[in-house]
């Protein structure tokens, strides 16, 4: 009787590379469909609908710290954030509306938000970056800002501040790289397709090989109809049956409705004619009422199994009614088989004939 291994049968890397490698179409067409779609999205947002880009104007500031030793100045100097929470708080926004007097007014809330402070390199010179939509606007409030920090700053560590560079009004260019947008989206494409490929061919029940079977469920596998060793297979596996003569009752039937077992049989005698005697017979599906009685009379079963997707767990279904019914399957063979995945598989060769291909099929026995 046939005991299942389903699950627990090694992982086949070569099939499974075999198996993407005819997929390798869908997997382009993913990978071109997710470039265009991400990646054109992002050129068509960032590129052709991106509206006019606002305008910064950048003040920088020279600043003199109330100390006597420039080490003593490393202990009073003032970072970034204590300039940004300066520059933000209300008595300097108070300095900055003064200085914008005669002007369309701007809030307080606007005026923040258009402002951030920088300390890059040298403390002592630190810079004011406005930013709006306005090129003229944004240089209005720099001027604004510049007036405040000379005229009104309230630091005792600094002992004065001059305007080192006036801020001008320049465009501000997004760091747009559609190029790189592309790639990433085309790598990632890719990568989902074939993860989602992969976890469907680890979990998928298809049977393909002939060895599959044999490792999977520990049956016998005499091959597919192309296999030299075919011939070789069925009279080992059916000495027993066919008797002195070849004219023992052996039933041939499929382990699927679909496989149509007065085929399997016309096909087996042209392949074997010297094996496959009258004795053979084309058994009804299993599965139907009163079709296993003639099994069990039978003095050995035939199973043509079809290769292709969804097969494992119904196979299994099948092995485990005919064990109740106390139908032992004497041998398999795998039906309509991809006969060129089946030569890719082996590099090109057939495989062995006779102990040498029941080991690679995966026979026990």
């Amino acid at each position: 009787m046939w005991k299942g291994y389903y699950g627990r049968e090694p992982f086949d890397l070569r099939l499974t590379v075999l198996r993407m490698w005819r997929r390798i179409w869908l997997i382009a067409a993913v990978t071109i469909l997710g470039t265009l779609v991400f990646g054109g999205g992002y050129y068509v947002k960032n590129v052709l609908l991106r509206g006019e880009g606002p305008y910064a104007a950048e003040s920088v500031f020279r600043l003199e710290y109330a100390v006597d030793d420039v080490e003593d100045m490393m202990d009073v100097f003032i970072n970034a954030a204590t300039w940004n929470t300066y520059i933000k708080s209300k008595v300097f926004l108070d300095e900055v509306q003064a200085g914008l007097t005669g002007t369309p007014e701007i809030g307080d809330q606007e005026l923040a938000e258009s402002m951030e402070a920088f300390v890059l390199t040298d403390v002592r010179m630190p810079s004011v970056t406005v930013t709006t939509q306005d090129p003229e606007k944004s240089e209005r409030i720099a001027r604004a800002v510049e007036a405040a920090m000379v005229r009104n700053l309230s630091f005792s560590e600094i002992a004065s501040v001059t305007v080192l560079d006036p801020g001008e009004a320049y465009e501000v260019i997004p760091d747009v790289r559609p190029a790189r947008a592309f790639w990433l989206s085309g790598i990632l494409s890719c990568f989902f397709a074939l993860t989602v490929l992969l976890l469907k061919e680890t979990g998928d029940d298809s049977i393909w090989l002939p060895c599959t079977i044999g490792r999977r469920y520990g049956l016998k596998v005499a091959g597919t109809l192309a296999d030299r060793g075919l011939a070789e297979n069925m009279r080992y596996f059916f000495r027993d049956a066919s008797g002195a003569e070849g004219m023992g009752r052996v039933a041939v039937c499929g382990a699927l409705e679909r496989t149509v077992s007065g085929e399997v049989l016309e096909k087996l005698r042209k392949r074997c004619p010297d094996i496959v005697g009258e004795g053979w017979f084309a058994a009804q599906y299993p599965l139907k009422e009163g079709n296993c009685e003639k099994l069990r009379e039978a003095a050995g079963i035939l199973l043509a199994v079809p290769a292709g997707p969804h097969v494992g767990k119904r196979l299994e279904y099948m092995l485990d009614y005919l064990r109740q019914q106390d139908c032992e399957v004497t041998a398999v063979i795998l039906w309509e088989a991809d006969e060129k995945l089946i030569r890719r598989y082996y590099f090109g060769r057939q495989p062995g004939s006779g102990a040498d291909k029941r080991s690679k099929y995966g026979n026990e026995g």
